[in-house]
Order: C-alpha cells, then sequence, then structure tokens
C-alpha cells in the first residue's frame, strides 16, 4: 500500500492536484484539511496554547472535539464525544486515521500534518504545493469565486492555523522543505502539470520501495 500526502498552502490547488492524482491512480482521496472557519477559531486558541503552553478545555479541547466529531466518518464509524475532549485524544485519533490508511488502502490524504505523521515511510511520498502571496491570492479567487478580500481573509487565516498547527502538535516548520520530496510552485504552473509532477515522483518512489510494490 501506499500513501500520497499532500500539504498546501492557501490558494496552492491541492484538492485539485489531488483530485486528478487520485482519479489517475484510482486511489482515495481524502480532503480533510483545516477548512477556513475551522481555521478561524483555531488560530488564537493555538497561539496562546504555543505562548503560555496551557490547554483551555474553552479553547482548543472544545475546538479539536468539533473538529475530530466532523472528520470521524473517515475512521470507520462515530467517535464518542466526550472521549474527543482533549486535544491529546484528538491527535491521537487523527494519526491512527492516516496510519490506518497507509496500512489499509492506497490514498492521497490532502492536509492533516500526514507528512509529519508518516514520516519517511517508503510507502509514503509528501508533496507541498505553494507560491507567492498575490499568485495565491489570484489563484483562490478564481477557483474558488471570491473577493479579493475574501480571498486574503481566508489565506492568512487558513495559512496561520496550517503553520500553528504543526508548531503545536510537532514542534516543526510547516515549510521546512527537509520533509517534503516534492516542492512546486503550483502558481507559476498549470495544475495539469503539477498533476503529472506528482505522479511521475510517485511512480519513481514507489517502483524503488519493495513495500509498496502493489500500490497500483
Amino acid at each position: 500500500m501506499a500513501v500520497i500526502s499532500i500539504a498546501s498552502s492557501f490558494g496552492a490547488g491541492a484538492s485539485v492536484v489531488a483530485r486528478h492524482v487520485g482519479t489517475r491512480l484510482g486511489w482515495q482521496v481524502v480532503n480533510r484539511a483545516i477548512p477556513v472557519e475551522v481555521a478561524q477559531r483555531l488560530s488564537r486558541p493555538l497561539e496562546e496554547a504555543l505562548a503560555h503552553d496551557e490547554r483551555t478545555e474553552s479553547g482548543l479541547g472544545s475546538l479539536f472535539s468539533r473538529w475530530a466529531i466532523w472528520m470521524a466518518p473517515m475512521a470507520g464509524g462515530e467517535l464518542p464525544p466526550e472521549a474527543l475532549a482533549r486535544e491529546d485524544i484528538f491527535k491521537a485519533q487523527t494519526e491512527e486515521v492516516i496510519r490506518g490508511l497507509a496500512e489499509r488502502s492506497n490514498a492521497v490524504v490532502v492536509g492533516r500534518a500526514a507528512a509529519f505523521v508518516l514520516g519517511d515511510r517508503p510507502d509514503a511520498l509528501h508533496v507541498r504545493l505553494d507560491g507567492p502571496l498575490e499568485a495565491r491570492v489570484r489563484q483562490a479567487m478564481a477557483a474558488l469565486g471570491m473577493s479579493e478580500g475574501e480571498a486574503r481573509n481566508a489565506l492568512s487565516q487558513t495559512d496561520r492555523a496550517r503553520s500553528l498547527y504543526v508548531r503545536h502538535f510537532y514542534h516543526h516548520d510547516w515549510a521546512d522543505p527537509s520533509v517534503y520530496h516534492l516542492i512546486i510552485n503550483s502558481t507559476a504552473l498549470p495544475l495539469e502539470t503539477c498533476t503529472k509532477l506528482v505522479l511521475e515522483a510517485a511512480e519513481t518512489r514507489f517502483r524503488a520501495s519493495p513495500q509498496s510494490s502493489d500500490h497500483r
């Protein structure tokens, strides 16, 4: 089995590329990146936790509980709300889902810090899509039908939440190039070209890995 994880700054087109990659390979696509509405609520509690090393039920606990329930179906069933109030349980459940995917099926996973969860497994390819801020604003406006103000606000909130999420749980820089096998400026290249680059990288990496020889 094999997993392709795709991390992305807002407006870089990760969902589109993941969908195209999944379609070409016939793999499951799991798109559970931090949505804008959650990001707007997540940034401040994460920032406060990092600054003060505190865990507050009214902040992180309730947010992660709500988010975990929202993504629970991917784990194969309902997760009891009382078991999700603490962020460490939320983190463990998220990681269990991602590792389960890597063991049971071929999948393309968007977001969820999957590159940090799976690490340097030979059956995983970690991709990051990014680009200059202004180019990502324009791409988001075109792809999502947003106004410029809406796109800028969504970009700021979502990128900050994703970055803080990785810092908080994995004590790492979200954009650290050493974490990824392939980094693409997806605002400078058409998303179809980005898709082809990911597919070529996957073919090369998984061909070299005996553990993922059944990825087709």
